[in-house]
């Protein structure tokens, strides 16, 4: 009885930290695919150049003048504060950052707001160099 309490506690906390995580991929995905946002989305690719399977991916998407979708991402980002690996607030005045930071595989996600805009970077580190 004890092994398995042990078991479903295990999988509880993981499924709680992959949909920690997915909320802010969830968000970025939608607003990557709304194409709504043009230049303010840039995605970048690094890849092995013998296998080609991909080291590593950036996004990052800028955001100007949109308070309900700084909200929604701010909210995010504050899902994920027990489930990150590493959590970094600061805030001041109408400058906010949050960094949150997760292992296997790394992943980085930075929250920037500086009054109407709003920056989300993504780092997934797949392969270490």
């Amino acid at each position: 009885m004890k092994r398995l309490f042990f078991i479903v506690a295990l999988l509880v906390a993981t499924v709680a930290e992959c949909s920690a995580q997915e909320r802010i991929e969830a968000l970025l995905k939608r607003d990557m695919q709304s194409n709504k946002y043009g230049q303010g989305l840039r995605v970048a690719v690094k890849r092995d150049p013998t296998t080609g399977e991909i080291i590593k991916r950036v996004t990052e998407l800028s955001i100007i003048d949109d308070k309900a979708l700084a909200k929604e991402f701010i909210e995010a980002f504050k899902a994920e504060r027990d489930s990150a690996d590493v959590w970094e607030e600061e805030a001041s005045g109408k400058i906010r950052l949050i960094t949150a930071i997760y292992s296997n595989p790394k992943r980085i996600y930075r929250l920037d707001t500086n009054g109407s805009l709003v920056t989300v970077y993504e780092q997934i580190i797949y392969k270490e160099e």
